[in-house]
């Protein structure tokens, strides 16, 4: 079965309502919010565990296959809590965020180093300023963080463009302040994956929201990022010359094997560092 073949499953992926920031404030748990998680997926709440249940297996069948030399060069501590900040790519079942869980839980299972994933579908950059009262609350000694996808994002007949860049350089800039104001967390910022938008103008489910991307803006958006003061890493360069089948067919989400290249770009800046 090919990951886009059941659409429901696709769409499981990213659907996580007990992540968002008003179901968070409400203290609405994850078993509560789990009938409403299997409503936006179109299924029964025991088809949803199963699809959960996959998609932790093939996270973790996926993070065995990176290298296990990169993890005891890799600068966290027993004990840590990384917090990791960003959108649907990072929100997706199959992320990098739960790709480093499952590496870390097999090569340092003893150190309980603990991966929050922050990631909310559609997040922009001014959103994630909005919760950064839950940032601080997860009380995380790293951040690391991937946004900017959807402040590209562009909507309606006449494409327009969800945050300008000036905008989204003030808050990737608030979000650096703001983070270092209320936590103790070492900051990684990572650049946002390249896209295709040819595929993104085609993909059904995106022209019936009338939304769609551009490459030159999320390479613009790129480029404020590389401008953090604290670690980057580069995963818009370093997706350029990707295998093909990093990307499913919508031309902005990463498949499995993109969810662990991305990993891999983070482990290997984190162990180099």
């Amino acid at each position: 079965m090919t990951e886009m073949s059941d659409p429901h499953r696709v769409t499981a992926r990213f659907v996580h309502p007990a992540g968002q920031a008003f179901v968070q404030r409400a203290g609405v748990g994850t078993t509560n919010a789990a009938p409403f998680a299997a409503l936006l997926a179109g299924v029964d709440e025991t088809t949803l565990a199963g699809y959960h249940a996959a998609f932790a297996a093939d996270v973790r069948a996926s993070a065995a296959l990176v290298d296990a030399d990169l993890a005891d060069r890799l600068p966290f501590a027993a004990g840590d809590r990384i917090l990791a900040l960003g959108d649907s790519i990072t929100d997706d079942s199959l992320s990098w965020a739960y790709h480093l869980q499952a590496y870390l839980d097999l090569h340092r299972p003893a150190d309980g180093i603990r991966v929050v994933n922050a990631g909310i579908t559609g997040n922009t950059t001014q959103e994630a300023v909005a919760r950064i009262d839950l940032i601080a609350a997860a009380r995380p000694t790293w951040v690391i963080q991937m946004l900017g996808t959807n402040d590209a994002r562009r909507h309606g007949s006449i494409r327009a463009r969800m945050q300008s860049i000036e905008e989204t350089r003030r808050n990737l800039g608030l979000l650096a302040d703001l983070i270092a104001a209320e936590t103790e967390a070492a900051h990684v910022c990572l650049t946002p994956p390249p896209v295709v938008e040819a595929d993104a103008d085609v993909w059904e489910p995106f022209q019936q929201e009338s939304i769609t991307w551009r490459e030159a803006d999320v390479a613009e958006i790129a480029d404020a990022v590389r401008a953090h003061d604290g670690i980057v890493v580069d995963v818009h360069t370093q997706l350029q010359g990707a295998p093909a089948g990093w990307l499913l067919p919508d031309g902005v989400h990463p498949t499995l094997v993109g969810q662990r290249l991305i990993l891999e770009s983070v482990l290997r800046e984190l162990a180099g560092a």
